[in-house]
């Protein structure tokens, strides 16, 4: 047995019902996901000397720490697309690569995670000409 609503007030009352149950089920599915970001990038440190901080021909560890584990972080220099010089997944929320700068002068470095449009950038002040001696790097 179906009821039939014949009051203008619960014709009214239901298709307010049915509107907001579609509106609600249209925002949930509309609703943009929860963005993955970096939240911190460093450099560590190696056995660099002279008058730069970091040098080309010589190796160096960019790391990072991101709040979302499923997604690839990409890393790149300045002047790089998106896509830049290396591409890691992360691992309990922290992903590195090995960066060699490809040129001197490079003065800062990016990250950022797919689906972010928050880029973190590291300031390196700078890359020389190297020469990598195996067990340390010089900067000139």
């Amino acid at each position: 047995m179906t009821r039939t609503l014949r009051s203008p007030k619960a014709i009214r009352l239901a298709l307010g019902a049915a509107a907001l149950g579609v509106v609600a089920s249209v925002t949930a599915v509309v609703a943009p996901p929860a963005s993955a970001t970096v939240k911190s990038i460093g450099i560590h440190p190696s056995a660099t000397i002279g008058t730069h901080q970091y040098a080309t021909t010589c190796s160096y560890t960019v790391a990072v720490t991101v709040d979302d584990n499923t997604k690839p972080v990409y890393f790149f220099e300045e002047g790089q697309g998106p896509t830049g010089f290396a591409e890691a997944m992360p691992s309990g929320n922290a992903a590195r690569v090995t960066w060699t700068p490809s040129r001197t002068g490079i003065t800062y470095i990016y990250a950022i995670q797919a689906g972010s449009t928050v880029q973190m950038k590291q300031v390196i002040g700078g890359v020389g000409n190297g020469i990598n001696t195996g067990s340390a790097c010089i900067a000139i």
